[in-house]
């Protein structure tokens, strides 16, 4: 007991050494955001706007920012991932039980909701939207969320959304492990540069088990 104790203060200390420089990077990361706003707006770069599958479509795509990337395909990933979890007897004791993490009806700007719609701040609001069903999930983006948008009206529409909480995923998915749980947390991140890369996603404790030693 006496051995154990040495260890848990340690472990404890390098845990927040750990989460204090996580937070300086992300602080980092949004002050570089936040100044290179007009230059990512403004930028000559076209790429095609309406891609990727309603269900799988990152947050980026549809606010129509000019400057994504690889990113996007890691959303995808983690929509993926959601719904093999979602597979487990536990969560669907049939195949008729399954369902998507998002399945938003409509996804405006890129394909609105068709009839009359709620207004909310001078916007179409939807609860089955693609981006209402994504904040029903992820909860609404906040301030630091928010830094990578370039664009004022994406801004002013963006918070028009009510306010709400991310959910806990241990509650959704009671039966995937720690690590499952915590790689989806990191990785259905509304902001893309926080968001987990393929790097850091190959690199996760989820895939230590089956992780080819190099």
């Amino acid at each position: 007991m006496a051995n154990e104790e040495p260890q848990k203060e340690q472990q404890s200390e390098n845990e927040e050494k750990k989460q204090e420089e996580e937070s300086a990077k992300r602080d980092d990361m949004r002050s570089r955001l936040l100044k290179t706003k007009d230059q990512r707006k403004n930028m000559k770069r076209e790429l095609t706007g309406h891609v990727v599958t309603r269900w799988y479509r990152a947050p980026e795509i549809i606010l129509l920012e000019k400057d994504y990337g690889p990113a996007i395909d890691m959303w995808a990933v983690g929509c993926i991932f959601a719904e093999l979890l979602g597979m487990m007897k536990e969560h669907a004791p049939t195949f008729m039980d399954r369902t998507p993490l998002f399945p938003g009806k409509s996804c405006f700007p890129l394909s609105p909701a068709k009839g009359p719609q709620e207004q909310r701040g001078g916007f179409p609001f939807s609860s089955t939207d693609q981006l209402a069903v994504i904040f029903a999930v992820i909860g609404a983006p906040t301030e630091e969320d928010l830094s990578f948008v370039t664009d004022q009206k994406a801004l002013d529409y963006l918070n028009s959304f009510p306010k709400s909480m991310r959910i806990d995923w241990k509650l959704k998915y009671s039966g995937g492990s720690p690590e499952a749980l915590d790689f989806l947390n990191k990785i259905l991140v509304f902001n893309p540069y926080f968001r987990l890369s393929l790097t850091d996603a190959l690199n996760h404790p989820l895939f230590e088990n089956v992780r080819r030693p190099q």
